[in-house]
């Protein structure tokens, strides 16, 4: 095999293989993105229940 076959095979095999990471990672922030849509109001609203708390009562004495 000649010097630039194996330069050419070797760029196109790393041209495939950064492709294909690039695809790989776009695929998991697809994913990532829909669960969040999805699952974003559960999440909110269970953050908020604890930030509407009052601290009142042993939590407000506690904190102090």
């Amino acid at each position: 095999m000649r010097k630039e076959t194996g330069i050419v095979l070797a760029g196109s095999v790393g041209l495939i293989v950064g492709l294909t990471l690039f695809g790989v990672r776009k695929f998991l922030l697809k994913k990532r993105k829909e669960y969040d849509d999805y699952y974003a109001d559960f999440h909110r609203h269970f953050e908020r229940k604890h930030k509407d708390d009052a601290n009142d009562g042993v939590e407000f004495l506690s904190v102090r």
